[in-house]
């Protein structure tokens, strides 16, 4: 990992920048090394492979690119590279529910149970027949996650396609977190059961619910749930596992997750597209529903339907940040500016702070006329 940080910091050659509004950058010089500089940093702070930054503004748009996608063939990432985003997929999935809330397909008071349809033996996965749609797409559904010690033991055993049906028995032995509707805890498990309940609801499988509904009307033909691994637009993975204690690719684990937990992968351009289309251009959900997906659930001023909510010195945003071994992604959108900002990388940060936070300085601080870091 030294010897390619080592060129991450000496190469050039290795990043890619696309500046979208030549206009901006004329007038103002040297911005357009702010967002590789951003990035760069990052990189090298927390030892990651490479990644991809977007910034987007209505007078300035950028992609900055830098690092390896395959460390076996070296195949560097660019602003095209498709990266598995884990929960940022959250939205999409959430969108997709609420569509079909939009249609009286479901019901946001709807008991869950009734609606599950492929889950064998769903009925011992406690407090599921207590929760409703609605506190699954917020996680107060007191429903334990799958994502257990045993799960990943045995996915890492056997990195086969996951199905709902697969995974969800993982929690049915596991302690809830509270009770229904009393309790905010984040759960892949709430995300899975959307997507069995969006497949059934729309009579179709949810991989093809979530193209239809939102990745073709949203334009974003570079996204696919899951992967195919011999597709060479993707950036690998890169995880120090425990059992090996050693950095190596673990991209098949994430190209095989395909459930509503985390669905997507995907390019920096696409999630750009989708936030844009879901927040700034109606072109997703009714102006009623997006207001009641984007406002804070009662047990979590940070959290709406599917939705991150933050705020910081340049306003409110709405976004999702998403974990797996290997990849990390964090999206932002600003209402009150029209702007995106995204993140993706193939790696495993350290650090808490989110790079978002110096980007949106960086992006904003110019307009705003405050030079504080």
């Amino acid at each position: 990992m030294a010897f390619w940080r080592g060129l991450l910091s000496t190469s050039a050659s290795v990043l890619t920048v696309m500046v979208a509004s030549a206009a901006a950058s004329a007038a103002e010089p040297g911005r357009g090394q702010v967002f590789q500089s951003i990035l760069q940093r990052y990189l090298d702070q927390e030892e990651l492979n490479g990644g991809v930054l977007l910034v987007s503004a209505p007078h300035h748009r950028e992609v900055a690119a830098l690092g390896f996608a395959d460390d076996r063939t070296n195949t560097r990432i660019t602003a095209d590279s498709r990266f598995y985003v884990a929960s940022v997929g959250k939205m999409v999935t959430a969108t997709t529910a609420l569509q079909l809330v939009e249609e009286g397909a479901l019901s946001l008071d709807a008991p869950v149970l009734g609606l599950v349809g492929s889950v064998p033996d769903i009925a011992k996965l406690p407090n599921v027949g207590k929760a409703n749609v609605e506190q699954l797409l917020n996680h107060s559904s007191g429903i334990a996650d799958y994502l257990t010690d045993a799960f990943s033991a045995d996915f890492h055993a056997n990195p086969t396609r996951l199905t709902a049906a697969r995974v969800l028995p993982y929690a049915y032995k596991e302690k809830p977190p509270g009770q229904t509707g009393k309790v905010h805890e984040y759960s892949n498990s709430n995300y899975v059961l959307l997507g069995d309940i969006i497949a059934k609801a729309d009579g179709g499988s949810f991989e093809e619910s979530i193209r239809r509904r939102v990745l073709k009307r949203a334009g974003m033909d570079n996204t696919t749930v899951g992967a195919d691994p011999k597709d060479r637009t993707l950036a690998h993975g890169y995880a120090d596992l425990e059992e090996t204690g050693e950095n190596q690719d673990v991209s098949r684990y994430a190209w095989n997750s395909p459930l509503g937990d985390g669905p997507l992968v995907t390019t920096a351009d696409d999630l750009e597209r989708f936030l844009f289309a879901l927040f700034r251009d109606g072109k997703l959900l009714k102006p009623a529903t997006l207001a009641r997906m984007t406002a804070p659930s009662k047990l979590e001023a940070e959290y709406g339907l599917g939705v991150e909510l933050g705020h910081d010195r340049w306003g409110d945003w709405y976004g999702h940040s998403g974990l797996e071994d290997g990849f990390e992604a964090e999206t932002r959108y600003y209402p009150g500016r029209k702007a995106v900002l995204v993140v993706m990388v193939n790696g495993n940060t350290e650090s808490e702070k989110s790079v978002l936070d110096r980007a949106a300085a960086a992006l904003f601080r110019a307009t705003s006329g405050d030079t504080r870091e």
